[in-house]
């Protein structure tokens, strides 16, 4: 009768222990209760990897056939581009409007594409948008860009 006692307990704690687990794994026990937080955090990187000037630069001068003096050309823009983003950002973090944002940064890419025909090639810039995708595949942890 004792021995029996022990077993249902332990059945209990091994029961209780396997279920922890389980709701654990799940998101459980409060850290999945932010879902809210989660949704807005989500939100936020939408907003901010909409216009990937890094990506775009990277390949403007790493992967792409650019000359030297083309490099120095897009520089500037980059670097404008950039900046740009930078202050959206650093605005949209204030006021948490990340749909502002990415409206934003939707059109400082046009603009931002329409600088490029200065320097580049329709073929160029068709290269350099399939590479810039590309690439953002390649990204661990993102499949691509995200679209609305």
């Amino acid at each position: 009768m004792r021995y029996r006692l022990h077993l249902a307990v332990l059945g209990l704690i091994i029961t209780a222990f396997i279920a922890n687990e389980a709701i654990a794994q799940r998101g459980g026990f409060g850290r999945g209760g932010g879902r809210g937080q989660n949704s807005a955090m989500m939100e936020r990187m939408r907003a901010v990897t909409t216009f990937p000037v890094d990506r775009f630069w990277h390949v403007l001068s790493i992967r792409m056939e650019t000359t030297d003096d083309q490099v120095l050309q897009l520089r500037a823009v980059v670097k404008e581009a950039s900046s740009q983003k930078e202050a959206l950002v650093a605005q949209a973090t204030k006021t948490e409007d990340w749909s502002w944002l990415r409206e934003q940064l939707e059109e400082n890419e046009k603009q931002f594409k329409e600088k490029l025909k200065a320097t580049l090639s329709a073929d160029d810039i068709k290269t350099l948008e399939k590479m810039v995708e590309e690439t953002s595949r390649m990204m661990p942890g993102r499949s691509g860009r995200s679209r609305r």
